[in-house]
């Protein structure tokens, strides 16, 4: 098996803040692990996914202003991807949380929407949307791509109908 490394490079981060709403859930009421995300991107990641990507509405980027509100993760891909993100950090040890987690949420959504492996079809519609599916993350493609292969990989060993409950 060989791996690639990537250069991190750092895109300036999108000034968004945590809705008030979002704070004081998750693991404080036990309800488990929550993300802050771009509802708007995973939607987005989903409908490119299920083919409907010529529908969307697509603005310029620079119109476009991300809203992050929490998600509810399940609790062993949250374990995963804190202990996967933990492993690429040693190779990558400027990549921040705040970047990788989009990667893992885009795996997360795409599984919800098809509920299969990750294959080569999905990897070119993914890349080709990645700027608007990204949200706040700053990396590029060739850095989030084996976080979202890895992500829905483990997901199809997780539970692969846990989404669609």
């Amino acid at each position: 098996m060989l791996a690639t490394v990537h250069p991190f490079r750092a895109r300036p981060r999108p000034r968004v803040m945590e809705p008030p709403s979002a704070r004081g859930i998750g693991h404080a009421r036990g309800e488990g692990p929550t993300w802050i995300v771009d509802p708007g991107a995973l939607e987005h990641c989903r409908s490119v996914l299920l083919g409907h990507h010529e529908q969307l509405e697509l603005r310029p980027l620079s119109q476009r202003t991300p809203q992050l509100v929490p998600m509810h993760v399940p609790a062993d891909y949250d374990r995963f991807c804190r202990t996967h993100f933990a492993s690429v950090r040693r190779v990558h040890d400027t990549l921040t949380w705040d970047d990788a987690c989009p990667a893992y949420a885009v795996a997360l959504s795409a599984h919800a929407a098809l509920c299969v492996f990750f294959d080569d079809v999905q990897e070119r519609l993914l890349e080709r949307h990645w700027d608007r599916i990204r949200g706040a993350s700053r990396l590029g493609w060739l850095q989030a791509r084996p976080l979202i292969a890895a992500g829905c990989s483990t997901l199809d060993r997780i539970d692969p109908l846990a989404m669609h409950r």
